[in-house]
């Protein structure tokens, strides 16, 4: 009895079970894809899981009786990434990243368009990175960022931290703020009520194959409930605001900033609602509009958690 294990990467995050098992075993009749699925042939996380499950980070996929032609090309792709060196200069210039650590965790200022892990397009993310610069395979991320997102992100030396911190994300007793720079200022200077100064998005984001979908109510189960803490910001309250208008060159006109909290923490939230409310972050390719900027303005500048604060206010962007 043949098996195959899975672990979801940031490639397959948000797909649906079975358009997974669809796409990669192609030479199953749909009928076996869907009976194995109700016998319990693939298994998530160990328990059965319905064909519109969607798959979540590091979702373990457990796989039986089920012959997969072109996951024997995956499985030797990934043979290959693990062979992979990662060079010195590459592993110098991550290590600047860090501006924290002890015994337990460290602090990373990503980069813009640098992925949390490895995938189909990118030979090595932060995870990797990290468990060969402390040649430790015990390194794991507690929160992640998109991949053209910059900021801010914790990184576990233990599997004791790791659960600790997860378990205080979970209860939102880990505080997140970000800077957002958006298209369309008029809007907001012609709103009548000047509510989009000083606003709460609260409303339900859906995780579909694509992108993420705002809605009012819950349109399915994987609807979530997102709130979100919108301030404006003066560009002058930042040290490195000329910088900063000198980098989105001809997108420096009819802007915004905004200073956010996350009270939730869904995929894609600041994204989606602002993207909602017609205020589209610069740079953005999903849910903005082309404005040919090869920047994304999205900061995670601030973090906290039980006594410790972590800030790059006037390094945003950078």
């Amino acid at each position: 009895m043949e098996k195959k294990e899975i672990v979801v990467d940031s490639e397959l995050e948000g797909m649906r079970l079975d358009r997974y098992l669809r796409k990669n075993f192609k030479d199953e009749p749909l009928s076996r894809i869907f009976g194995a699925i109700r016998a319990g042939d693939v298994k998530v996380n160990g328990k059965k899981s319905k064909e519109n499950y969607r798959l979540l980070l590091n979702d373990k996929i457990l796989v039986k009786n089920l012959f997969q032609s072109n996951l024997e090309q995956t499985e030797e792709a990934k043979d290959k990434v693990k062979k992979f060196k990662i060079q010195k200069n590459e592993l110098e210039k991550y290590k600047k990243m860090v501006i924290f650590e002890n015994e337990d965790f460290f602090i990373v200022n990503k980069r813009e368009k640098v992925p949390m892990h490895k995938g189909t397009r990118h030979k090595y993310g932060l995870a990797e990175v990290f468990k060969e610069i402390y040649v430790s395979e015990n390194i794991n991320f507690a929160n992640r960022l998109d991949f053209e997102t910059s900021g801010l992100v914790i990184g576990c030396k233990n599997l004791k931290f790791l659960r600790y911190i997860s378990q205080k994300i979970r209860n939102n007793e880990v505080h997140k703020k970000y800077f957002a720079i958006v298209h369309n200022k008029n809007k907001i200077e012609n709103n009548e009520n000047s509510n989009l100064k000083n606003f709460t998005i609260e409303n339900y984001l859906t995780t579909m194959e694509s992108k993420v979908v705002v809605s009012e109510k819950t349109i399915s189960r994987e609807s979530k409930k997102s709130i979100t803490h919108f301030e404006q910001l003066n560009f002058n309250k930042l040290k490195n605001s000329q910088q900063i208008l000198n980098l989105l060159g001809k997108n420096n006109k009819n802007i915004v900033l905004f200073d956010i909290e996350l009270i939730t923490g869904r995929k894609h939230q600041i994204r989606a609602q602002l993207a909602n409310q017609g205020l589209f972050i610069v740079g953005d390719k999903k849910y903005g509009k082309k404005d040919g900027s090869d920047r994304f303005f999205l900061c995670c500048y601030f973090l906290s958690f039980d006594n410790y604060k972590f800030s790059i206010f006037d390094k945003a962007f950078f």
